[in-house]
């Protein structure tokens, strides 16, 4: 199930300028199912993973406060083998990218809330509902948590859908490593 859910989530996010330009060494199409199985893996361990049905159609991967070592620990298993996966080039982009977001993302004050890291459902799949109901998991325990949430997306199509969520757009930026715009977008929790 978590290769083709990984399937389903690389095909969703082919296009993203994140992607492409970290997978710079293997190209999109070869390097993505690994790359979000690699995700999973670190959202079982320390995040919360939503799925999106029975047949592996996408998945919502969330950063969530916790265990702090257990959280570094699974991102620096991570890293190691995207370090492998990416090859020197990608991984210099993704840690060059990351780099720049993160220091965009510290005047938000965002430390304590819910990172929606990665979400996708597969391209055939869109358009019934589906990334709504996927999402809802996340969110309504966001809810009951109290916390505030956030995305970022390079791709300016998904605004619409996100705002449908609640998400509000707090900032965009360039990010000079793609070369692309992307948005941060916050969303309170609801009571």
């Amino acid at each position: 199930m978590l290769t083709s859910v990984a399937q389903a989530v690389a095909e969703a996010l082919a296009d993203d300028p994140f992607y492409v330009t970290v997978c710079v060494a293997g190209g999109v199409q070869r390097l993505m199912p690994r790359y979000v199985e690699l995700a999973l893996i670190e959202g079982e361990q320390a995040g919360r993973v939503d799925l999106a049905d029975g047949q592996g159609s996408g998945a919502a991967i969330w950063s969530v406060p916790g265990d702090a070592a257990r959280k570094a620990a699974a991102y620096a298993d991570r890293e190691r083998a995207l370090a492998v996966l990416l090859g020197e080039q990608g991984f210099a982009n993704f840690q060059a990218i990351v780099a720049n977001m993160e220091a965009n993302l510290a005047a938000h004050g965002l430390a304590s809330a819910w990172y929606l890291s990665i979400a996708g459902i597969k391209p055939s799949a869109q358009g019934g509902g589906m990334g709504t109901r996927l999402l809802s998991h996340g969110l309504a325990a966001a809810d009951r948590a109290g916390a505030v949430s956030f995305l970022e997306t390079f791709n300016e199509r998904s605004l619409p859908f996100y705002r449908r969520q609640g998400y509000a757009v707090a900032a965009k930026y360039f990010e000079p490593v793609s070369g692309a715009d992307y948005w941060l977008m916050t969303r309170p929790p609801r009571t």
